[in-house]
């Protein structure tokens, strides 16, 4: 107790209160709000469904290339012979060319340029007709020369440019590759026959006008990789919304609620050959005011794999250049996402689609508490008033009454603090609040704390409020917290703290008359 001219100063007592007494102490889910490199952080995480895009560009079948039966003329018999007559000793070609049509193979998804097959295979069998003997499939063979480049031929995992197939025999050839260009979509081959009779009586006709016939099918075209324009969009309905209770808790109507820089991390992992353009789109919504507010300039730009056995991992972060620091400003309670994507419509060809096309997407959404400047935050308690039968205020003439405070400030944050009177009806009779608690020093770089400031101030009683204390039954005791005057934002932490030491101060005289008697006393 401190005894100056007029007046007395009396303490009353201290308290340190800790940022992780109270922050830790709301009723908030602890499973979205930790503590990360000494910062709180609320982190929300989930995925998106991209399987659409996948089955779309998994489970078309490509078109089944028509199969082609034929003939090629061979020996012609001269004269009137009788049959079976024995072919003369010869060794003469017979030159024709034999082309199979593709389908264009283009769908409503893909408009196809090329593709990479597999166990997909030219199956090729030989016949005749008006030809016999005991050495014809020795005698006659055909010998397949592709033309142009619009296949690649393997054989026994080799890869070919001609093969022969005997009379009367098959030959199995993989096609890998397919190289379409339009107008020319044929798979065409130049056909050379030799007739190599070395004896007489080896080959016979039955018939004037002999003939080598062909049958050429093509089993499922099965691919591996399809190359070609891709067109696909999609819209997703709305995700379930995340429900937001952050410092709901705490939130008056008039509150600002301003996080520095809110940040969502989207990450795209697949195999799709294809760039796409997706866009989510990020609101929040207050159900108490039903304010919405929504980001802006979340388009992104998924870069396709560079082939199909690369794993492409896109990350994308939407942050306060977005617009994610006004989000919160309007004390949301929930978070709505929902998204849209599309192939790139520019790019023409080089868009390619694996069979095993995967693509996933999954987001995180990172909210630290880091406030930025226009931060306003108002938080108190309601206390019945401490003091009984104040009838003797009646007889005060200039008395002054008020709390003193000495404050150490280890929160990056400015404060007041407000004193509000109530009746009996909770209406306010005065409002009395002190000067400014200054913030502590903040690390430009990190925003957090460095250091203490003290601030003493005082809580004052004219005498006007202080004849209204007979009438006060109740006290508001509240802080207002600001992020005025500090760097670009503030960060805090959970040792962040607040001394505050309180004392009483009474000013001028306080007049008792002893001749007066309470009711009570006898």
């Amino acid at each position: 107790m401190e005894l100056f001219g007029n007046s007395l100063a009396l303490p009353i007592g201290s308290t340190t209160v800790y940022l992780d007494s109270i922050i830790g102490g709301m009723d908030i889910d602890t499973s979205t709000l930790r503590v990360e490199d000494g910062t709180y952080v609320f982190r929300y995480s989930g995925s998106m469904d991209m399987s659409g895009l996948t089955a779309s560009m998994s489970d078309f079948n490509l078109q089944a290339i028509s199969p082609l039966q034929g003939d090629i003329n061979l020996y012609t018999v001269p004269g009137s012979p009788s049959y079976p007559f024995n072919l003369p000793v010869m060794d003469q070609s017979y030159s024709s060319t034999v082309s199979m049509q593709l389908p264009t193979f283009s769908t409503s998804l893909i408009a196809v340029d090329s593709l990479t097959l597999k166990n997909t295979v030219l199956h090729i069998v030989l016949g005749n007709q008006g030809l016999s003997g005991p050495s014809m499939s020795g005698s006659v063979s055909i010998r397949f020369t592709p033309q142009g480049n619009t296949a690649d031929y393997y054989i026994n995992n080799q890869k070919v440019t001609s093969w022969d197939v005997n009379m009367g025999g098959s030959k199995d050839v993989e096609i890998r590759n397919l190289r379409l260009s339009p107008g020319s979509n044929t798979l065409s081959m130049n056909v050379v026959t030799r007739m190599n009779v070395a004896h007489v009586g080896d080959v016979k006709a039955t018939q004037s006008q002999t003939k080598l016939t062909y049958n050429m099918t093509v089993s499922t075209v099965d691919f591996d990789v399809v190359y070609g324009k891709v067109t696909y969009s999609k819209s997703s309905s709305p995700l379930d919304p995340i429900s937001f209770d952050a410092l709901g808790t705490i939130l008056g109507d008039n509150d600002v609620l301003s996080f520095y820089n809110p940040k969502i991390t989207l990450t795209t992992t697949g195999n799709i050959g294809v760039p796409i353009d997706f866009t989510l789109n990020v609101g929040t919504a207050s159900s108490k005011t039903g304010i919405t507010r929504n980001l802006n300039n979340t388009t992104f730009r998924m870069e396709p794999a560079a082939n199909a056995q690369q794993i492409k991992v896109n990350t994308f972060v939407i942050d306060r250049t977005n617009g994610t620091d006004n989000l919160f400003k309007i004390n949301p309670d929930q978070i709505t996402m929902n998204y849209s994507f599309a192939t790139d419509p520019t790019t023409l060809k080089n868009h390619f689609i694996a069979k095993s096309s995967q693509l996933s997407m999954g987001y995180a959404m990172e909210i630290p508490l880091q406030f930025g400047s226009d931060l306003s935050l108002n938080m108190g308690t309601t206390l019945d008033s401490p003091v009984g039968d104040l009838s003797i205020l009646d007889e005060q003439d200039d008395l002054t009454l008020g709390l003193t405070l000495n404050v150490k400030n280890h929160i990056p944050l400015t404060m007041k603090l407000i004193l509000t009177a109530l009746d009996a009806d909770s209406v306010a009779l005065f409002t009395t609040e002190s000067d400014t608690i200054v913030a502590a020093p903040v690390n430009t770089v990190t925003g957090k704390s460095t250091g203490t400031t003290t601030t003493n101030t005082d809580l004052s009683l004219t005498a006007a409020q202080i004849d209204l204390l007979k009438d006060t039954k109740k006290f508001r005791v509240g802080f207002r917290i600001t992020a005025e005057n500090q760097s670009s934002f503030v960060s805090v932490q959970p040792t962040d703290y607040m001394e505050i030491k309180v004392g009483a101060r009474m000013e001028n005289g306080l007049i008792l008359d002893p001749k007066k008697k309470s009711n009570n006393e006898n």
